[in-house]
């Protein structure tokens, strides 16, 4: 997951990074876990971190994981941050995840109409 090319975390280097406290290594851990089981789980946990960059690292992991959990995880957090760039980010998430839904069911794609 990570755009540097570095080796990704599992469940237990996250979770060792996540307990840093220096907002900068969780966040960049955030970027780096890859999908396997309790990952997701590590991630929800996360949205409650204090520093707004960390939220926003896990906002864009979550959408990444698309599942049924992170939306809902998702939608919390577009309605309750306390910061405005942490809620916009989950909001332009939430689109995403609709149109990658939208997309694979048939629906219609970005930029056409509904009523073609």
């Amino acid at each position: 997951m990570d755009p540097a090319g570095a080796p990704s975390l599992g469940l237990s280097e996250l979770r060792a990074a996540l307990a840093s406290p220096d907002p900068g290594v969780r966040a960049r851990a955030i970027r780096r876990a890859r999908p396997e089981p309790g990952v997701q789980e590590a991630l929800i946990e996360a949205l409650r971190d204090a520093s707004a960059d960390v939220r926003r690292a896990t906002v864009r992991a979550l959408a990444r994981l698309q599942g049924p959990r992170a939306t809902r995880a998702l939608i919390q957090v577009s309605t309750g941050d306390l910061s405005v760039s942490v809620r916009a980010e989950a909001v332009a998430a939430l689109g995403k995840i609709l149109e990658a839904r939208a997309t694979d069911e048939g629906g219609p794609c970005e930029g056409q109409d509904p009523a073609d």
